[in-house]
């Protein structure tokens, strides 16, 4: 989710932080394994008086990682509006609680929106409480410009690295 972030223009681990919610640590972590996959760059620039400033950005490589998982969401959220056309209620909640600790990912990369997410709930009868991510952290933007969080990654395979 942080390689999303830095996707969307956050340059500094600061700003990452801030618009995700995640500690700066914990930033600087996923940073640094992010470097080493070669999914990012990080160079120096010159900053007010002189200063150097540290900014980071995405490769090729990162973007195309990016763009396979942004796939596989967006199959995963097809897969649960079919469901819930089809009135599949049982199908529809196992599904929908494995994707539970991705949805703060979906909204903040446009797959899927909360209006939508709840009334897809209501129309199953299913409570929203139970389907909700966990510690989703608080004061984050959870739409448009930024906001990503962290969390488990249910089946999808990413190694040891949060994207």
């Amino acid at each position: 989710m942080v390689l999303n972030a830095i996707a969307k223009g956050y340059k500094t681990e600061e700003k990452i932080a801030k618009a995700t919610g995640l500690p700066l640590f914990e930033v600087a972590m996923i940073v640094e394994r992010l470097l080493l996959r070669g999914l990012i760059v990080r160079s120096e620039k010159k900053g007010l008086l002189g200063r150097k400033k540290v900014e980071i950005g995405i490769t090729e490589r990162g973007y195309n990682e990016l763009q396979a998982r942004r796939f596989e969401l967006e199959q995963r959220w097809q897969r649960l509006v079919t469901l819930a056309e089809q009135g599949k209620r049982d199908e529809f909640e196992r599904e929908a609680f494995s994707l539970r600790s991705w949805i703060p990912l979906m909204i903040f990369m446009g797959i899927m929106d909360m209006m939508m997410w709840m009334t897809m709930l209501n129309m199953m009868n299913l409570a929203a409480q139970e389907l909700m991510p966990e510690n989703l952290p608080e004061g984050s933007d959870i739409g448009g410009d930024g906001g990503d969080y962290g969390g488990e990654f249910g089946d999808l395979d990413f190694g040891d690295i949060n994207i």
